[in-house]
């Protein structure tokens, strides 16, 4: 994306690359279910180690996980 396109949504991709239009940079993630309090819940975590030392990770309902494949 150019720099009058990050400026402006309008004139943006309806479905933007993620690598070429957003700047994005895939990732290794690991995933590992968890049961808290009776509830199905994933954390999501690099699998660099530095990025873990920022404060990397999500914590969400299983439901809300999908592969990414699936969806394309």
């Amino acid at each position: 994306m150019d720099r009058e396109q990050r400026g402006d949504w309008r004139h943006a991709p309806e479905d933007p690359d993620p690598v070429d239009d957003l700047g994005y940079e895939a990732v290794e993630l690991d995933m590992i279910g968890t049961d808290a309090d009776g509830e199905n819940r994933v954390l999501v975590l690099p699998t660099d180690e530095e990025m873990l030392a920022d404060d990397a990770f999500v914590i969400v309902d299983e439901a809300a996980v999908e592969e990414l494949s699936a969806k394309r």
